[in-house]
């Protein structure tokens, strides 16, 4: 045997197992014995794929690695190592001898530099096949570029044609689905239009196409803003993305949502004011909330945050009214919750700034102060929604009084108006008096 057992008995006494019985000792140094020869048989692989003659230490390490083994440390150097022989009574012992080295010459050395603090980051290197163009991959190849490069003559080989190797990020058939759908979005015929849209809410395909289309979202709203049926097109396209089974749109929530705000609380949309814009609103708010249901486990404080935007632009008083009322039905489609805590708190101060331009003469001020007052009247109905077993309240002047306290005198006179004004009074007393 290679390995003796009276080296493992020596092993053994230098950690402080004594004591080993020899059949035990005999397995251990065979079962060593084995690995070595594992280990060497594995670094003579590395040796001759590498066209040496001779064996490193280089060889064994990758053959650790390999392994899964911790390598040797210390001993990779560029200078071949030199064994010493000590005889003893037993056996002949090899072993490499140290190198002196002079303390004072050490201590006078200069001191090695600092090293720098081991940091990491996380990036994505692609999603669904597609990579993102951040600082950290490489720079991505521009599609135009490469359709108008032609193929490059060889110098050395007259008549061979050599085309660069580069990598397409998309097929031509998706290239050409792409444009072809884009296209279709723009047609004035309502069927096209609705035939593009179905075809990206089930294509199972179109995977790579994802990042092409919520790019596509952001610049059409970007770059159409007071133009209404593009607006609306661009908010049905990401509708479609969303509701399509096939595609994996949870990383790029990031870059959708800002173009669903936009089209939420944005100042204009139209060129004229007496278009429906108010539609494209309430559809913006309602995806919005779509989102934060769908993926509010993955991403906690999505919901927080939008809520959070959402209330600054409720409760500034320089913004239009057009931007509170895209606020206060975002907010209404997130839930109860978010009513309870941040709408019916600042109800009675916001209807003072209401009720003001409800008495302008402009006939555009008023008709957006009344939209606004009817998102207010919608926000108490999801608070008399959320409780089936209420009692309505009777419409008593008592009643009344305490509304009024809550909600301001002219929203508590449309609620009382209403056919479920019971209920909404009910309800929104019921909340108030919870918060107190």
């Amino acid at each position: 045997m290679i390995y003796s057992k009276n080296t493992v008995k020596n092993t053994a006494d230098a950690i402080g197992i004594t004591k080993l019985k020899d059949g035990i000792t005999t397995a251990m140094a065979q079962d060593v014995e084995y690995r070595l020869h594992e280990i060497i048989s594995e670094a003579t692989k590395f040796m001759r794929h590498s066209k040496r003659t001779k064996l490193t230490v280089a060889d064994i390490n990758s053959a650790l690695r390999v392994r899964n083994i911790e390598p040797i440390y210390g001993f990779e150097t560029g200078r071949p190592v030199k064994f010493h022989k000590a005889s003893t009574a037993l056996e002949d012992i090899y072993y490499v001898e140290d190198e002196p080295i002079d303390l004072d010459t050490l201590l006078e050395e200069p001191l090695p530099s600092v090293p720098l603090e081991v940091v990491y980051t996380a990036h994505w290197l692609a999603i669904e096949g597609v990579q993102p163009k951040i600082q950290q991959n490489p720079a991505p190849v521009d599609e135009e570029e490469l359709v108008n490069k032609k193929p490059v003559k060889s110098q050395r080989q007259e008549g061979v044609e050599t085309i660069p190797l580069v990598k397409h990020v998309l097929s031509r058939e998706l290239q050409l689905y792409f444009e072809c759908i884009t296209e279709s979005l723009q047609s004035p015929d309502p069927v096209v239009k609705s035939t593009a849209l179905e075809s990206i809410s089930i294509d199972a395909g179109i995977h790579q196409l994802v990042t092409y289309f919520v790019q596509y979202i952001a610049v059409t709203v970007k770059n159409n803003l007071h133009n209404l049926e593009v607006l609306k097109t661009a908010m049905a396209v990401a509708q479609a993305i969303r509701r399509n089974p096939n595609l994996f749109v949870e990383p790029y929530m990031h870059q959708l949502i800002p173009s669903l705000l936009t089209c939420l609380v944005s100042k204009r949309l139209c060129e004229n004011h007496t278009d429906d814009h108010w539609s494209l609103r309430d559809g913006a708010a309602q995806q919005i909330a779509e989102i934060c249901q769908q993926f509010g486990q993955s991403y906690h404080t999505l919901q927080a945050r939008i809520a959070r935007t959402l209330l600054r632009a409720f409760l500034d008083p320089a913004k239009p009214l057009t931007t509170h009322y895209g606020a206060i039905v975002g907010l209404n489609q997130l839930g109860v919750s978010m009513v309870k805590v941040l709408v019916l708190p600042n109800i009675k101060a916001y209807m003072t700034l209401l009720d003001a331009e409800l008495e302008k003469d402009s006939p555009q001020l008023r008709d957006d102060a009344k939209h606004c007052q009817n998102a207010l009247l919608g926000s108490l109905r999801v608070l008399a929604d959320d409780s089936d077993d209420l009692t309505p309240a009777n419409l008593t002047s008592v009643e009344k009084s305490k509304l009024v306290n809550v909600v301001g005198e002219t929203l508590a006179n449309v609620v009382f108006s209403e056919k479920d004004g019971g209920r909404i009074i009910a309800a929104v007393l019921a909340a108030a008096k919870a918060k107190e």
